[in-house]
């Protein structure tokens, strides 16, 4: 059980609906392009499998959409973004979710369950990949909706500080690296 379905225990004592994702999003396809097709400097975001997206010139969809890799060595890696974009062959595009969902709830659900769900049902070979029926029959836990806004204001407080204190070590570590540099060449 992940820490997050632990909070949803604790808010929700009586239990909670959980609906397969086909049942909860309208649109669930992938992207038409090879990875190829991104370019330098593009105007819109371009998700592949990697967990940074590339940019491109041209965009299919302007929504908001919970991307999924399909395949490789990130498959699972979940992104969420809103407005214009494209995507990789192998990237799923999860759009038009139901009206009592806090799309960045399910985003948030994803995070810290959906590599456990792909780990014990995708399809192994010299590339791990899911299919979309492996998708569409995850089962996702449907707390009321206030239940969902204020995990994910939890969410995305605790995402932010850890960002923050995240930036703090690099530039701590940094100015270390160059004292060290410093008088290492001082000393030498």
């Amino acid at each position: 059980m992940s820490k997050l379905d632990e909070l949803i225990e604790k808010l929700c004592p009586d239990g909670v609906e959980w609906k397969e994702l086909g049942e909860v999003c309208g649109n669930i396809i992938t992207g038409k392009l090879n990875a190829n097709a991104a370019v330098t400097n593009g105007k819109y975001p371009f998700f592949t499998c990697d967990e940074t997206p590339l940019s491109i010139d041209s965009y299919a969809f302007d929504t908001l959409a919970i991307l999924i890799s399909g395949n490789g060595s990130k498959v699972g890696h979940v992104n969420i973004y809103e407005g214009k974009f494209n995507a990789y062959q192998r990237t799923y595009v999860l759009h038009n979710f139901l009206n009592d969902l806090d799309v960045k709830f399910i985003y948030h659900y994803f995070k810290f369950n959906l590599r456990k769900y792909i780990n014990l049902h995708s399809k192994k070979g010299s590339i791990p990949y899911i299919t979309l029926p492996i998708l569409r029959t995850i089962k996702i836990p449907i707390p009321p909706l206030e239940i969902q806004e204020e995990i994910v204001h939890i969410l995305d407080l605790f995402t932010k500080v850890t960002s923050e204190l995240t930036a703090d070590l690099e530039a701590e570590l940094t100015a270390r690296r160059k004292q060290y540099e410093f008088y290492r060449d001082s000393l030498l």
